[in-house]
């Protein structure tokens, strides 16, 4: 019998299609947080191996999410760039309207994942998050929206994942 087909029939994955494990991440506990933890800081609870908004009446401890170490240390783990153009000044607040409803439907439903800050400056919009999962949202929402292009990359050696927008004014 073929070794290698007798290993992926065991793992029913073949060796090419394995994922990668996870990078490390220094504002994730190393082992779990005990359940009925709460942030001190935003009130997110630990419970059944994620952090949720739901309180409990057990929470027997509080420290601070890896969310709220992010924004204390200005650590963010995603990075947009909206390249300024006259599109984005024309539409500004609606953009920035957009962004925070975003952010905000998906903190709702996974507590580690916000907006740290937005910042208008005169060659664009930054707009730092805590997750990678909230740039990608993010992202997409202004695709969906307003168009224009859209890149996203880990440089190596980071854990920040950058995405730049831009629209490109037509005639």
């Amino acid at each position: 019998m073929n070794p290698i087909r007798n290993e992926s029939a065991a793992t029913g994955m073949r060796r090419d299609k394995r994922l990668q494990p996870h990078t490390n991440d220094s504002y994730r506990a190393p082992a779990r947080v005990m359940s009925g933890t709460g942030c001190r800081e935003c009130g997110a609870i630990y419970e059944n191996g994620r952090w949720i908004w739901s309180a409990s009446a057990e929470v027997t401890r509080q420290l601070l999410c890896p969310a709220c170490r992010r924004i204390q240390d200005h650590a963010p783990a995603g990075e947009l760039w909206l390249k300024s153009c006259d599109y984005l000044n024309a539409h500004l607040d609606q953009v920035v309207a957009l962004l925070s409803r975003e952010a905000r439907n998906e903190a709702g439903l996974h507590a580690l994942e916000r907006i740290m800050d937005i910042q208008v400056q005169s060659d664009g919009v930054r707009v730092s998050t805590t997750g990678p999962h909230v740039l990608r949202k993010l992202a997409a929402a202004m695709l969906r929206a307003h168009h224009g292009r859209l890149s996203i990359e880990y440089r190596d050696g980071e854990r920040l994942l950058r995405a730049r927008w831009s629209h490109e004014s037509r005639p």
